[in-house]
């Protein structure tokens, strides 16, 4: 419970006298529910503060369940009321009110509903309709209600509103602006085929349990900045068709916005998902950004089309997995080294990964990119001649992206036929070179490491020097070392190249 929540709390109870739990009849003054219908039927306003109603307060009862005149009951106390079928055609104006039973089912409000700070035990609105703005702005609700097939015409104020057990929003429509900011769900929220026309405002508000936006339409801007979801947030098969943000939203549970259209953009950055959250076959057809967000389960985007995804400066936590099998991005902005290790397994998925970092122009991680894809593709093969080339490509060259794998075997290589030419004393110094058959002109002199290594280096880059000569088998080995040096180095150059032109 926020400390905001108890500042509202404790001017609630100051304003009506008593707390919540101290029942129906703690007004001073006490008039019968009899005496407001006859005044109503009068056709005259009812006006009414700090009173207790006593017996039910039947509007449904009234000639042709039409009350032609104003109602304004300031911080009363009415045990039942029943609005069902009845149009209001002036204000309603119900602010700290509480109230045992009420019943709006199918009531018509023509005139504006203020129904602020009204406290009500058990209540029901389903079909109910306001053609006028209706503020329900810090009211408490301490049982069950229902606003299911309700319709707002007009502005539909929800702000602080405090949902002690379930709240059904099904099939309800709200045709202007909506706010929900703050307002504290502590049982299941029913949102699923609602249709938002207006901009929406959920910012800071709070779900307990399992929110439902199941086949939900935003058709403006919807905003869920900061709130908190701590069972799963349904979303599937919704429809967001302008801005829309969850920014710093902490989804404690799955998030699941499966076959969910965004037409505009979205905003993702900062939320913190602890469960599962599920994009799959979502279409983002605009930039989609989770900048700065953290991920303790899957990400999945199996089967999505994605114009713009900014993943960067995210957490991924152990556990997480990136899934973006079959999906169709156009531009993927995120360090390869951010991800590379919870990106699951899909030959497609990562060759579109390579192709997104060299439009992107990163070249440094689409040549990672392609190294972990050739690795993992190596991985998943069978023994053959074709795994047996591709392990021979990742250790000369690392698939074509590691100039630095060739100069590395270039040096072993060296280094190899040094010793080789030094511990079998395969090499001697010609005193004359040019003159004669080597055999007859050279002097048995044993050379030394360093004279072995120099000897090396000549050959493998290109030809002996002339005042060291093999002999015996070592003259192969020569040849051996010439033909692996022009191997490698051609296999360097390459590489090289490949990596430098880019």
């Amino acid at each position: 419970m926020s400390w905001r929540f108890l500042i509202h709390l404790a001017l609630l109870l100051a304003a009506t006298g008593a707390g919540i739990g101290e029942g129906l009849a703690s007004a001073s003054t006490q008039i019968p529910a009899s005496e407001i219908l006859s005044r109503m039927v009068d056709g005259q306003p009812v006006h009414c503060e700090g009173v207790s109603i006593t017996g039910d307060l039947l509007l449904c009862t009234l000639p042709g369940a039409r009350l032609e005149s104003s109602l304004e009951l300031i911080n009363c106390t009415v045990s039942n009321a029943s609005f069902d079928g009845t149009t209001l055609e002036k204000d309603v104006v119900l602010w700290g009110s509480t109230f045992g039973n009420a019943s709006f089912d199918k009531s018509r409000f023509l005139g504006r509903a203020d129904l602020t700070n009204t406290v009500f035990h058990n209540a029901s609105f389903t079909g109910a309709s306001f053609d006028r703005p209706a503020t329900f702005d810090g009211a408490f609700f301490l049982d069950n209600v229902s606003f299911e097939d309700a319709q707002f015409d007009k502005d539909a104020s929800f702000n602080w509103v405090w949902f002690e057990k379930g709240a059904d929003f099904n099939y309800s429509r709200f045709g202007y602006y909506t706010y929900f900011s703050g307002a504290q769900f502590l049982g299941e929220a029913c949102f699923s085929d609602v249709k938002f026309q207006g901009v929406l405002d959920f910012g800071a508000a709070s779900f307990a349990g399992r929110a439902n936006f199941f086949g939900s339409t935003f058709e403006s801007a919807a905003g869920f900045t900061n709130a908190s979801f701590s069972g799963q947030a349904q979303f599937a098969l919704t429809r967001f068709g302008g801005l829309s943000s969850f920014g710093d939203v902490l989804f404690g549970d799955e998030a699941n916005f499966e076959l969910t259209r965004f037409v505009d953009a979205a905003y993702f950055s900062g939320a913190k998902f602890r469960g599962d959250a599920i994009f799959g076959l979502t279409k983002f057809e605009d930039i989609v950004s989770f900048q700065g967000a953290t991920f303790q389960g899957d990400l999945n985007f199996k089967g999505g089309k994605i114009s713009t995804l900014l993943l960067d400066e995210g957490d991924c936590k152990d556990d997480c997995r990136i899934i973006l099998n079959d999906t169709d991005f156009n531009r993927l902005r995120v360090p390869w080294r951010e991800i590379e290790d919870h990106v699951v397994w899909d030959p497609g998925a990562y060759l579109a990964l390579v192709d997104n970092y060299h439009r992107l122009g990163w070249p440094g991680d689409e040549d990672d990119c392609y190294y972990q894809y050739r690795s993992m593709n190596q991985a998943h093969a069978g023994w053959g001649w074709s795994k047996a080339i591709d392990v021979l490509a990742w250790l000369s060259c690392g698939y074509g992206v590691r100039p630095g794998y060739a100069v590395a075997w270039a040096l072993l290589t060296i280094l190899i036929f040094a010793i080789l030419f030094w511990r079998g004393d395969g090499i001697r110094r010609s005193a004359k070179p040019l003159q004669g058959p080597a055999e007859k002109d050279s002097i048995p002199e044993r050379v030394t490491f360093r004279n072995a290594l120099f000897f090396s280096t000549m050959v493998f880059l290109s030809q002996g020097p002339i005042d060291f000569l093999p002999v015996g088998r070592h003259r192969y080995y020569v040849i051996l070392e010439g033909i692996m040096g022009w191997l490698l180095l051609a296999l360097f150059l390459v590489t090289l190249g490949r990596v430098m032109i880019r």
